[in-house]
């Protein structure tokens, strides 16, 4: 197996992990930030996945079809990262939505944001092997997905950020606020 595919195996290992700890997060607090950070990951999860096939679709030979091989297919796995980026920024917008419409206090905010935090320490370790290792590869796809990481990373502090201000001002309209400029952001990587 080629270090390329051993690295995506390993994203789609630690996203299931990360997945499970921000779902985790958002089920002990309630807040609509954590579940857009959550749904974050699920993109995450997924285009972990295309990353996989893409790398193994282009490490095939060439062949009658394609004389130069299947690189390109790995190209393909970046432009669907953005595509699916995109449509889940616009399932947090709808959540902020109902959050604006129903502002609600935030459940165990210390402790979710600890599990929140262990999550984001995971996926910047894990972008930053993607990254340095995707390029010394030479494979468009883990660069991306690690790119994709660097992303989560900054909105998941984001998150954080705004959650902690919302348990100190007890102004509630925070919470969906964030996830409302995590969708914002999102969209701009996307």
């Amino acid at each position: 197996m080629s270090a390329a595919l051993k690295l995506a195996l390993g994203s789609l290992l630690i996203g299931g992990v990360v997945l499970g700890l921000k779902a985790l997060a958002w089920w002990m607090t309630g807040s609509v930030a954590l579940l857009s950070d959550a749904l974050e990951s699920t993109v995450n999860l997924a285009t972990a996945f295309a990353a996989l096939v893409a790398i193994r679709v282009a490490q095939r030979p060439a062949d009658a079809g394609h004389p130069f091989g299947h690189h390109k297919a790995e190209f393909f796995s970046a432009v669907l990262e953005g595509v699916m980026i995109i449509v889940a920024a616009l399932f947090i917008l709808r959540e902020a939505w109902a959050g604006f419409m129903a502002p609600r206090v935030i459940d165990a905010p210390l402790e979710g944001l600890l599990v929140n935090g262990v999550a984001t320490a995971i996926n910047a370790v894990w972008a930053f092997v993607l990254i340095r290792q995707g390029r010394r590869l030479r494979s468009p796809a883990l660069v991306a997905d690690g790119r994709h990481l660097w992303a989560d990373v900054f909105t998941s502090v984001g998150v954080a950020v705004g959650v902690l201000l919302a348990v100190l001002t007890g102004w509630w309209v925070l919470d969906p606020a964030m996830a409302a400029l995590v969708a914002v952001n999102i969209l701009w990587s996307g």
